[in-house]
Order: structure tokens, then C-alpha cells, then sequence
């Protein structure tokens, strides 16, 4: 199983400054995850495997009967396994939706109490732009794609299930055409988050710069009190920046963990329909066996749509946190 997650235990490791990472013990239980989420999906490849057996026992046995009773019972072979795959991509939709609800809350969450940090290291203008910038961007960009990339995908892998049923009537274009609009609205959208951060970052870092270093300077014109004031307003920065890199740390470790489960699983069933493609081509099943590789293909795709938002959110965190450490470098 996968180590238990303590946020007393992570910030009393990063006070002390001894956050302790085992690349190998992560690598060997994410393995275990894996590992456990295939042998959970064991039924599915069972069920391939058996239809596959019956669909070549029927083109043995065609022979012995018309040309359209074999197709027909082709036919319904490949209508069973889209019942089978269908309901494996609406799970992994539903695990992709779900998903990204969660790091969207928590995110909503988390984003407000960040900007508090900003404000105590004197980033007025960062907390500012930042707040509605980056909630209203990352709730927007994510909504887009649960609602346009992952759709587009599943309909691309229904489109592509359909065009193995028959020869006369093919999909495959179309399904070409979806999949193509749904990567491209995932570049797209990724493409303008990236352009949104980098702008609010780095101009709010540099405006907040420039007014704590004329807060310091104006500091010293004050007789008597001005140097300790000085003094007391880098003690309170600097403790404000040493909090909100460790709720940094603290908040991309949450976001991991948040979509960690979805991922593994979808990670599973990406492998379940490669392995099962690779059993079934030594059944003479070749058709059977190409749309289980082009199944998992689509599976890919709706994996990346999940990677994407946990990566957004991660670039909002490493954003916020860098613009608090760029205002302190130039003040």
C-alpha cells in the first residue's frame, strides 16, 4: 500500500528542514498500486478473451453456414465488446470528471489562503491579479475541459468502436476529426493558462519589488523608529515566505495525492486493453485485436486530460510561490 499522508508529520519534517523523499520506495508502491488495480481488472480481460474465443469459433464454423448469418454473428460479437469497452470509458470519464471536480475544490480552497500569505510578505499587487486571475482561469480552463477535450474523446472512441461493425459504412474520419478538435482544445487551453501565469507572475512579483524596496528606503527617513520598523518588516516577510513555501509544498503534495487513485486506474486500464490486445492477435482475431490497441489509444487521451489540470494546478502553486520569492529577491 501507499505510505500514509500526514500534514502534521510533512510540516514538522519541512520546520526542521528534512523533507524526506524515497524515489525508490515511491516507484516500488506505485508498482504495488498498478499492480493491484490490473489483478482488480482481471474479469475484463477474461471477458475479451472469451469473446474473442466464440467470435473465432463462429469464423471456423462459418463455413457451414450463409455468408450473412457469419457476419451477423460477427457482428454481434463486436456489439458485445462495445458493451464492454463502452462501460470501461464511461468509468474512466467518470474517474476524469471526478478528478478534476476535487482538485478544482481544492484549490478554491487552498488559492484564498495563499494570497493571505502574499499580502504578509507585502505582495499587494501579486494578491491582487492573482485571486481573480487564477481562480476564475483555473475553474474556467478546467470546466473546458471536462466539458469539451473529454467528451470529444469518448465520442472519438465510440466512433472508432462502430467503424469495426461493418465494412460499408466507416467512421473512421470522423473519429480522426474528434480526437484531433479534443487534442487541440487541450494544447489550446494549456497554450493560455501557461501565457496567463507567466504575465501575472512575473509583473506582480516586480510591482511588489519595487514597493517594498521603497517601503525599506522610506523606512530609513523615519528618525529614531525607522530601523527597527525596517528590521520588524523583513522579520515578518521573510517568516511569511518560509509559511507559504512550505503551504506550496504542502498544497502540489495534496494535488498528487488527489489525483493519484483516477490516474492509477486509468493507467490500469490502458494496460488491460494492450495486454488483452496482445493475447487476442494469436487468435486470428486481428480486427478484434486492433480496436482493443486503438481503445487504449482513446484511454491515453482521457489520462492526458486529468495530467493537464493536475499540471495546471501545480504551475498555479510553483507561480504563487515564485512570485512571493521574486518580490523578496528584489527588494
Amino acid at each position: 500500500t501507499l505510505p500514509t499522508f500526514s500534514l502534521t508529520k510533512l510540516f514538522e519534517d519541512l520546520r526542521q528542514g528534512k523533507l524526506e523523499l524515497h524515489p525508490v520506495e515511491i516507484g516500488k508502491n506505485l508498482l504495488i498500486l498498478i499492480g493491484r488495480e490490473l489483478l482488480g481488472s482481471a474479469p475484463l480481460i477474461g471477458k475479451l478473451l472469451v469473446l474473442a474465443v466464440l467470435t473465432a469459433i463462429l469464423q471456423q464454423l462459418q463455413s457451414a453456414f450463409s455468408g450473412s448469418v457469419g457476419k451477423m454473428a460477427q457482428g454481434l460479437s463486436f456489439l458485445v465488446l462495445m458493451g464492454i469497452v463502452l462501460a470501461t470509458f464511461q468509468m474512466a470519464i467518470d474517474l476524469a470528471g471526478n478528478a478534476i471536480e476535487s482538485m478544482t475544490g481544492f484549490m478554491h480552497t487552498l488559492l484564498p489562503v495563499m494570497m493571505t500569505m502574499l499580502v504578509a510578505l507585502g505582495n499587494f499587487t501579486s494578491a491582487a491579479l492573482f485571486k481573480p486571475v487564477i481562480l476564475g482561469s483555473l475553474a474556467f480552463l478546467a470546466t473546458l475541459i471536462k466539458t469539451i477535450a473529454l467528451p470529444l474523446f469518448f465520442l472519438a472512441a465510440v466512433l472508432k468502436l462502430f467503424n469495426q461493425i461493418t465494412d460499408e459504412f466507416k467512421l473512421a474520419k470522423i473519429a480522426n476529426l474528434l480526437e484531433f478538435t479534443g487534442k487541440l482544445s487541450l494544447g489550446i487551453i494549456m497554450t493560455i493558462f501557461i501565457g496567463v501565469m507567466t504575465v501575472q507572475g512575473v509583473t506582480g512579483g516586480v510591482a511588489d519589488g519595487v514597493i517594498l524596496r521603497t517601503a525599506k528606503y522610506s523606512a530609513d527617513l523615519i528618525p529614531v523608529v525607522g530601523k527597527f520598523f525596517k528590521d520588524a518588516v523583513e522579520l515578518v516577510v521573510t517568516s511569511g515566505l518560509l509559511l507559504k513555501n512550505a503551504l506550496g509544498v504542502v498544497a502540489i503534495v495534496a494535488i498528487a495525492l488527489l489525483c493519484l487513485g483516477p490516474v492509477m486506474k486509468m493507467v490500469a486500464m490502458i494496460l488491460v486493453f494492450k495486454i488483452s490486445a496482445a493475447l487476442i492477435e494469436p487468435l486470428g482475431q486481428k480486427e478484434l485485436a486492433d480496436t482493443l490497441q486503438e481503445m487504449s489509444k482513446s484511454m491515453v487521451l482521457i489520462f492526458a486530460s486529468v495530467a493537464s489540470v493536475a499540471v495546471m494546478f501545480f504551475m498555479a502553486v510553483a507561480v504563487v510561490v515564485g512570485s512571493g520569492n521574486l518580490t523578496i529577491m528584489l527588494r
